[in-house]
């Protein structure tokens, strides 16, 4: 076993993080740049077994490939003599497997669940299967003052190709770990992401109650329960966990993969939908960061669902049967029409073609009209209903505007008179023209 201050093909030891079972785990100093790694070594005397050292060199292949925040990041492989080793980045912190069970809130269960389904669905997408979800292979890193906690996905040791045939693992014997292991994988079926799914379900039974949903030691015991024992309700084994939390289990553990969520983030959201409290009305408090879909209310102080309207605050009533652009103001009255007009609240405008602008009956003077001056016949008594007032300007109503008064029309000037033969002057030219026709020529007047 290496020591620290000892040099391994060129990186620096300084201690050791861990042992497995296949090799350990250095924290190391990279040789060249200013950073520290996690060195993981194969044992010395698994070299020889071509299984073992196909599935060593497979995970560097494999996470290489990926490059997620959730993931740690796969730096460099090499072989020195007879042991292979892999350079992974260094997360500071814990597995989820030393976490205290009794202390940890179902909120940070979820959430972490939540993290390490991103990072599934991302491998997924990519065509890797991780085949080893447990909370030994999730990390947690220690947050900066501030920041909010980091989880990591490590461990593709027998991670496989999504949709292949074959895998690495010899017929015979099950590459997993069998308090986490899907059904299909126990029964060598082909494998998709949904496998995963099933272990990560698995996790959050082992994060919410110290133990898998079939616990137990004996290898053919655990695998009978995984593939026939029902899924034991989470309820009853810690109190005070919602039921709602049970359906949300029995789906992602149910023993046939169609019936499972369609995706991990899809298993963790719902997992955050049932441990919200319920809202007002039965429905569910939406967690931070969540926008809600604005609901058709007009009159709200926001906009109306499928509208460019905007209703006042403190309106009630239902939203208008058409779609309208108009900014109303409060006390007018909705137009009949979609109309994108900027309407002053007061006087009505006149429904005719018209420019006018009117003042209603009865209202008192307003600055800036010419008939703000009292008509003539004010103060007199107002006719009876029935009585008939010839056209005039001193015979109007009360409240009615006077009828603009055309200016006089300037006579045109009289034009030259041509007293020309044969053309009839114009009457009034000439003293003794009476009117009649031209005297012919010749004829005396």
């Amino acid at each position: 076993m290496l020591q620290p201050g000892e040099d391994f093909a060129g990186y620096l030891i300084r201690r050791r993080l861990g042992v497995g079972g296949m090799g350990m785990v250095f924290l190391a100093r990279h040789p060249r740049l200013p950073r520290l790694v996690a060195l993981k070594l194969l044992n010395p005397d698994l070299y020889s077994d071509r299984e073992i050292r196909l599935r060593f060199e497979r995970e560097s292949e494999l996470a290489g490939r990926l490059e997620h925040p959730n993931i740690v990041t796969v730096y460099d492989r090499g072989a020195e003599g007879k042991q292979l080793w892999i350079s992974m980045q260094y997360v500071p912190g814990a597995d989820a497997s030393l976490v205290d069970v009794q202390v940890l809130d179902p909120r940070r269960a979820v959430q972490i669940i939540a993290d390490t389904g991103v990072a599934l669905d991302f491998a997924h997408a990519n065509g890797v299967l991780h085949r080893d979800v447990k909370p030994g292979n999730i990390l947690l890193a220690k947050p900066p003052i501030g920041q909010p906690e980091r989880v990591l996905l490590t461990d593709f040791g027998i991670a496989g190709v999504r949709d292949a045939e074959t895998t690495i693992a010899a017929a015979d014997t099950i590459t997993a770990t069998l308090a986490y292991a899907a059904p299909e994988q126990l029964t060598g079926a082909k494998l998709d992401h949904r496998g995963d799914q099933y272990s990560l379900a698995c996790t959050l039974f082992w994060l919410l109650t110290g133990s898998g949903p079939y616990p137990g030691t004996n290898p053919a015991e655990l695998i009978q329960a995984h593939l026939t024992a029902p899924v034991p309700r989470l309820s009853r084994i810690r109190p005070g966990l919602p039921p709602r939390l049970d359906e949300v289990m029995a789906r992602a553990l149910a023993k046939n993969p169609a019936q499972r969520f369609l995706s991990c983030a899809e298993f963790a959201a719902a997992a955050q939908l049932a441990l919200r409290p319920p809202g007002p009305r039965g429905g569910r408090v939406p967690g931070p960061g969540v926008r809600l879909r604005p609901g058709p209310r007009h009159g709200s102080g926001g906009p109306v669902h499928g509208s460019g309207e905007f209703g006042q605050p403190g309106g009630r009533g239902a939203p208008p049967p058409y779609r309208s652009t108009e900014y109303r103001q409060a006390g007018m009255v909705p137009p009949r029409h979609a109309s994108s007009e900027y309407r002053q609240p007061g006087p009505a405008i006149p429904s005719h073609g018209s420019s006018e602008f009117r003042r209603p009956r009865g209202a008192g003077p307003q600055p800036g009209f010419a008939g703000n001056r009292p008509p003539p016949n004010a103060g007199q008594t107002p006719p009876a209903p029935n009585e008939f007032r010839p056209p005039g300007p001193g015979n109007r109503g009360p409240g009615d505007l006077p009828r603009p008064v055309d200016p006089p029309r300037a006579q045109p000037a009289d034009p030259a008179v041509i007293d020309l033969p044969g053309f009839r002057r114009r009457p009034g030219t000439d003293p003794t023209d009476t009117g009649g026709p031209p005297p012919r020529p010749g004829a005396t007047p």
